[in-house]
């Protein structure tokens, strides 16, 4: 078996793909978490922290999510890169941050979907549409769990090129793999289950069609429409507007609307008179 590191995007089936080839492969297959930090491997206490992994003569498959997105893209170094569209990892990896705690509530989500965006986008950029995310083998969530079997054929093949896939092994491990349900801060385990289908978004508590329907447009970065907000109107823009102004084309027109604004007029009309008022005294 090759060295791989594994670059995923959360809830994007990581996991999974990991049961499915612990199922395939059985105990030759070393696998480390990296963010939790234990290896499968007997002998190795705790994770190197490294990548490339220090043990890859050992470790086939490391999971890192990249989220500084200071992951080296090493140039002869296989890859495996996970991705999910945006909407049903972003409920996903809701429940996961309430689970920690935040807020479950419809305010709280709209705030964390803005801000999950930029990160989404930044690491669709440097593992997806780049030229070096494209030579390596990606795997979206949603062919994962539409054809698994094809799927993991082709992860195996990538993995172990000196193999021959075992197909009656792949459908073995697809039929029989575990899954994971997490709602409402809460994960269960589902043995034996086999691949399930993706998640109905519709489902979700806090869906709303025209909410949902504004997701699919986000463009901009929520931190440059929180700037631009305070460079031309001193202030922060209201949560609840934040993911429209992130649907604009860019942050010239978002600039152009805001100075087309009541506000701004107001805003400038009364710096002008502060300033002539100003003048006057001296």
């Amino acid at each position: 078996m090759d060295y791989v590191v594994g670059i995923s995007w959360p809830r994007s089936g990581h996991h999974l793909i990991v049961r499915l080839l612990t199922l395939y492969f059985g105990p030759s297959f070393g696998y480390c978490e990296y963010h939790a930090g234990q290896p499968t491997v007997p002998g190795i206490d705790s994770c190197c922290r490294s990548v490339p992994c220090r043990h890859k003569d050992v470790v086939a498959l490391t999971k890192n999510h990249d989220f500084d997105l200071q992951a080296p893209q090493i140039p002869g170094q296989k890859y495996l890169i996970q991705y999910r569209d945006f909407i049903p990892s972003v409920v996903s990896n809701f429940e996961l941050h309430i689970r920690n705690g935040a807020p479950d509530s419809a305010i709280s989500f709209r705030e964390f979907a803005s801000k999950e965006f930029s990160r989404y986008r930044a690491f669709m950029a440097k593992w997806v549409a780049s030229d070096f995310g494209r030579d390596q083998l990606q795997l979206s969530y949603k062919d994962l769990v539409a054809d698994p079997a094809a799927q993991l054929a082709r992860t195996v093949a990538f993995i172990a090129p000196e193999q021959e896939v075992d197909m009656d092994r792949v459908t073995d491990a697809v039929a029989r793999v575990d899954g994971e349900k997490i709602e409402r801060a809460r994960i269960q385990a589902l043995q034996g289950v086999g691949v399930h289908a993706d998640r109905d978004v519709t489902a979700f508590r806090w869906y709303e069609p025209r909410l949902f329907g504004t997701l699919e447009h986000l463009n901009l970065d929520r931190g440059m429409v929180m700037q631009t907000f305070e460079d031309i109107l001193g202030r922060k823009p209201a949560e609840t507007n934040i993911l429209g102004f992130q649907c604009l084309e860019s942050r010239e027109e978002l600039e152009k609307q805001l100075r087309a604004s009541e506000e701004y007029r107001q805003r400038t009309a009364s710096r002008t008179s502060e300033g002539s008022s100003a003048s006057g005294k001296d």
